[in-house]
């Protein structure tokens, strides 16, 4: 099947990328020229062959051209935490206009092509007052400038006329992590229910829904009842696996109220397991790949544990030194 992917090389891109070569179907690659995404590009060609065509979500001429001829479209390109949060007109003028712009394109077709996007569970908001796990069919709370453009965007393509599928995705972290981490993750309670998916399994959910009878439907994809955890285990395992170790738990926010919490949780991913069959691998193999990918630096992490991570809690806006 002739396939449009945009956003084609980010994280959850390239592993999307890598599952529709498996099924031997007719890539065409959209996404920003950058010194990263030509990177990514230029490990992936390497696995088969796609066409690349470079460009902005904002620009209707390119979009009519990239559409033609395309039998699904997949919409990955967007604006994610923490750029989303600092840059509100950027943020809406790619995740909400960038898909309506998207949108129109596909519509001007003779055939019009199946239309796939992602979302995130964070258009649920925070749920921890609630018993999980959360359902496709709940009623959005869409929280900071991230899930309103989710939700503003599913409307969108709900509206389009076209034959759409939504896919709701977790947290699927990337197979390299800097040991730099992002201060947004101190924002997450360690009571916090977590759900862990593999970016390769995200990659193959997108891909079998290609052809997949997912005809306007809203599926979760996470990782299963096994991937479900809570945030100290989840991020304690992740820290451990990178060579700096746990932090203090002073260093992460402390729920006041209901909305205090952070706004993922545990998925109720039935649905989407059975029509996509793409839970494969675990939170102990993402492991594993994490201290692989590391190599030698893993080693250095550990030597110089104490410096990184008093260096990260610098950054903690709610760690207060004892």
């Amino acid at each position: 099947m002739k396939v449009l992917l945009t956003g084609a090389f980010g994280n959850i891109g390239e592993s999307t990328i890598m599952a529709l070569l498996e099924r031997k179907h007719e890539i065409l690659c959209f996404d920003l020229k950058t010194k990263k995404n030509k990177k990514v590009r230029k490990k992936l060609v390497k696995l088969g062959s796609f066409e690349t065509i470079w460009g902005d979500i904002s620009n209707q001429t390119i979009l009519i051209e990239i559409v033609k001829g395309r039998e699904c479209i997949i919409h990955l390109a967007g604006i994610i935490p923490p750029t989303s949060e600092k840059f509100p007109d950027l943020t809406h003028r790619v995740n909400v206009e960038g898909t309506q712009n998207i949108v129109e394109a596909a519509l001007k077709m003779e055939k019009r092509p199946k239309f796939i996007f992602t979302s995130s569970i964070s258009t649920h908001g925070p749920r921890m007052h609630e018993p999980p796990p959360r359902k496709a069919n709940e009623k959005l709370n869409p929280t900071d400038n991230y899930t309103h453009s989710k939700v503003e965007a599913e409307a969108v393509v709900k509206k389009s006329g076209l034959i759409w599928t939504i896919l709701r995705l977790t947290g699927a972290p990337p197979l390299k992590i800097s040991l730099d981490l992002d201060v947004y993750l101190f924002n997450m309670p360690m009571d916090q229910r977590v759900e862990f998916v593999h970016t390769r399994d995200v990659g193959v959910a997108i891909a079998n829904s290609v052809t997949a009878n997912t005809d306007n439907k809203v599926l979760l994809i996470g990782g299963g009842e096994k991937c479900q955890m809570l945030n100290r285990e989840y991020f304690t395992r992740i820290l451990e696996a990178i060579g700096i170790g746990m932090l203090p738990e002073s260093a992460f926010k402390v729920p006041k109220n209901d909305m205090d919490w952070y706004y993922t949780d545990w998925m109720d991913t039935s649905e989407a397991q059975e029509l996509l069959q793409f839970q494969n691998l675990t939170f102990e193999d993402y492991l594993e790949e994490l201290k692989k990918n590391l190599g030698i630096m893993g080693k250095f992490a550990k030597l110089f544990r104490s410096y990184a991570q008093k260096k990260l809690l610098k950054s903690s806006p709610y760690y207060i030194q004892q």
